[in-house]
């Protein structure tokens, strides 16, 4: 990750990720919605129905397959033989039995790969029933894969200077705030009503923030490690967030009048129209 390409291809896999998560809870809604009636009668006196961390796809072939973690798994492994094999960067000792300190952090990026992948895996065991694990086990092993992410890049900043180091604690706070998020999805139901805004939100601003590392230390015109840009760092952070969350707002404004609202209306008069028919028929009888 040392190059601004190094900065901009995960930053772009984040945001294609929240995009994607964007979409699938779009989708979701309204399936949701389509057979919410079902849905209702089939899980009375049943545990309530769980979202998985993933989304499905649409097609009736795809929607039976976990493309999602399987996507997950492949780029995971992708990009570690990238990052170890690619500039051969496998060596981790020296002949005198030292670390060779160039290639660590192609094993710190690789080990934060490799958790990523192994989320991508326990979403597969889930989905073809290997092993019994227990409901939101999935978001369990996604909130590790986010914790270890901000751990290691917290013991990234070794020897650097004040302004990368300001970027990277930026970067790992939101890292860490991710993985709360998912852990407390967890433990909390009520959580899980906003996770459908927080997921792609947070990892939006995951991958705006690496855009932003990438090209204040590797741009055309890398930034100098002066006061005054380290503190305006914070500052370019608030407008990210509050860009990132704008933008959010709208297109879950827009969808939800576009697509969900209309289904439920209609629903609901449906519903109406129903129970309006059962009271005549009751009166009828009693008639």
């Amino acid at each position: 990750m040392g190059s601004l390409e190094g900065h901009l291809i995960p930053g772009s896999m984040f945001i294609l990720g929240a995009v994607w998560w964007f979409i699938g809870e779009i989708l979701q809604n309204n399936r949701n919605n389509a057979d919410r009636a079902r849905r209702r009668a089939t899980l009375r006196g049943s545990s309530p129905f769980v979202q998985p961390v993933w989304y499905s796809c649409r097609g009736a072939r795809l929607s039976k397959l976990p493309v999602e973690p399987i996507v997950k798994v492949i780029i995971a492994v992708l990009s570690v033989i990238c990052e170890l094999l690619e500039h051969d960067q496998t060596a981790l000792f020296d002949d005198n039995g030292e670390f060779v300190a160039e290639h660590l952090d192609n094993y710190a990026h690789s080990a934060m790969y490799a958790f990523f992948g192994l989320s991508g895996v326990v979403d597969l065991v889930m989905w073809y029933a290997l092993l019994p694990l227990p409901p939101k086990f999935d978001y369990l092993v996604m909130s590790l894969a986010f914790w270890f992410e901000g751990f290691l890049f917290f013991f990234h900043l070794h020897g650097r200077d004040e302004l990368n180091v300001r970027l990277h604690t930026i970067l790992y706070i939101v890292v860490f705030v991710t993985a709360g998020v998912f852990l407390l999805a967890v433990i909390s139901d009520q959580l899980m009503q906003f996770m459908s805004f927080l997921k792609p939100y947070l990892l939006c601003l995951q991958g705006g923030w690496f855009y932003q590392a990438g090209f204040v230390l590797f741009g055309p015109d890398p930034w100098k490690n002066s006061p005054s840009n380290v503190e305006f760092l914070g500052i370019a952070f608030a407008v990210h967030a509050l860009t990132w969350f704008v933008v959010h707002l709208i297109f879950h404004i827009a969808c939800y009048r576009c697509f969900i609202k209309k289904p439920l209306l209609n629903e609901r008069r449906l519903s109406e129209e129903s129970s309006g028919e059962e009271v005549d028929s009751v009166m009828l009888e009693e008639l």
